[in-house]
C-alpha cells in the first residue's frame, strides 16, 4: 500500500511538472512573438525614421550655426520634415501575462534575469527618452515653427527667409531637438540589440524545453 502511494504521488509530481514546463513553454513563445512583433514593426522602421529625420535637423542645425548653407525651400522642408515623430507602441502583453502568472515560471536564472531587465529597464528606459522628445517636440519645437512658418505655402520669400535664418528661438530647439532625437536613436539601438538576443536565447531554451 505504501508503495503504491509513494508511485501516485511522484506521478502527481510528473504530471504538475510536464503542466508547469508546458505553461513555460506557451509564455516563452509568446514573449518571443512579441519581440519579434516589436523587431519588424517597432525597432527596425523606427531606426530608419529617426535616421532621416536626424538627417533634416541635422542639415537644419549646421545652417543655423553657419556652417552649411541651403536654398530656401530646403531650409522649409527640414524644418517641417524635422517637426514628425515615431510614435513607439510595444507588445508588453505576453510580459505582463507572465508576470501575473509569476516569472519565477521560467526555470533558466539567466533566461529569466535578461526578460525582466530588457522590459523593466530597456523598455521602460526607451519609453521615458520618446515621451521627453515628443514632449519637446509638441510644446516646445512644433509651436514655435509652426506660428513662424505657413507650410501649406512651401515657398519662402526672401524676408520670410530672412526672419527664418535669424530667429534665436528656432536655432536654439532645433539644436536642442536634435540632440534629444540623437540620445533616443542610440537608445533604440541598444534596446533592439538586446531583444534580439533576448529572441536568441528564448528560442536555445524553447529548444532545451522540446518547445
Amino acid at each position: 500500500m505504501v508503495v503504491g502511494i509513494l508511485i501516485a504521488l511522484q506521478f502527481n509530481n510528473w504530471n504538475e511538472e510536464k503542466k508547469q514546463k508546458e505553461k513555460e513553454i506557451i509564455n516563452l513563445i509568446a514573449l518571443k512573438n512579441d519581440l519579434e512583433n516589436d523587431l519588424n514593426s517597432e525597432f527596425i522602421p523606427a531606426i530608419g525614421k529617426y535616421d532621416e529625420l536626424n538627417k533634416y535637423s541635422s542639415t537644419a542645425v549646421k545652417f543655423y550655426f553657419n556652417k552649411e548653407n541651403i536654398p530656401k525651400d530646403s531650409l522649409l522642408k527640414c524644418l517641417y520634415e524635422s517637426s514628425r515623430e515615431w510614435r513607439f507602441s510595444y507588445n508588453k502583453g505576453a510580459y505582463e501575462n507572465l508576470l501575473s502568472t509569476g516569472i519565477d515560471l521560467i526555470t533558466n536564472d539567466s533566461l529569466r534575469i535578461k526578460i525582466s531587465s530588457l522590459y523593466s529597464d530597456g523598455y521602460s528606459e526607451l519609453i521615458l527618452f520618446d515621451k521627453v522628445v515628443q514632449n519637446f517636440n509638441d510644446n516646445q519645437y512644433s509651436p514655435i515653427v509652426f506660428n513662424l512658418i505657413k507650410f501649406n505655402d512651401y515657398t519662402l520669400s526672401q524676408n520670410n527667409f530672412n526672419e527664418l535664418k535669424y530667429s534665436i528661438p528656432i536655432s536654439n530647439s532645433i539644436k536642442s531637438l536634435h540632440r534629444k532625437r540623437v540620445l533616443l536613436l542610440d537608445r533604440v539601438k541598444i534596446v533592439k540589440k538586446d531583444a534580439e538576443i533576448l529572441i536568441g536565447d528564448i528560442h536555445k531554451e524553447l529548444e532545451r524545453l522540446g518547445g
